[in-house]
């Protein structure tokens, strides 16, 4: 069964009940929309935030943010950081961290989350699995020609 998940929705477009109406939508079998940290449910497995600006997203997209934090032991993260706009993590890391949104305007992911990995247990290694996903692709930083239109 997955996990159930609060998605802690940033909206940063122009039509919040046509997106929210488009959230309700998507492809994840437990799953709650919330704007405030005080609001997901304590019964919550994982949490994903999301400053959504607008830009497409498939309805896996819930999917595709937990993936990483449900997979095989060997290579389960502590944390998912989606192209600048979305992370998501465990909800007991987030209750270790004890944050609150304190009535403020969240300008970054990182420095929101950045005391959550503070308090996450490093291992006998002292270190954390965070993985990372880009939805660009990145050319090579050279003078050179990369490729051809196609």
């Amino acid at each position: 069964m997955a996990p159930s998940v609060a998605l802690i929705w940033m909206y940063q477009g122009k039509n919040a009940g046509a997106r929210r109406a488009e959230l309700e939508t998507f492809d994840y079998p437990n799953f709650k929309i919330v704007e405030k940290i005080e609001e997901i449910p304590p019964d919550t497995d994982l949490c994903v935030f999301w400053m959504d600006d607008d830009k497409p997203v498939t309805k896996t997209f819930i999917k595709e943010m937990t993936r990483p934090l449900i997979a095989g032991d060997d290579f389960r993260a502590v944390m998912h950081f989606w192209s600048g706009n979305a992370i998501s993590l465990p909800k007991n890391m987030l209750d270790a961290a004890d944050l609150s949104d304190n009535g403020g305007d969240v300008q970054s992911l990182l420095k929101l989350l950045l005391p959550v990995l503070d308090v996450t247990d490093k291992g006998t290694r002292g270190r954390v699995h965070v993985a990372f996903s880009s939805t660009e692709r990145l050319a090579p930083l050279s003078m050179e020609p990369v490729g051809f239109p196609s």
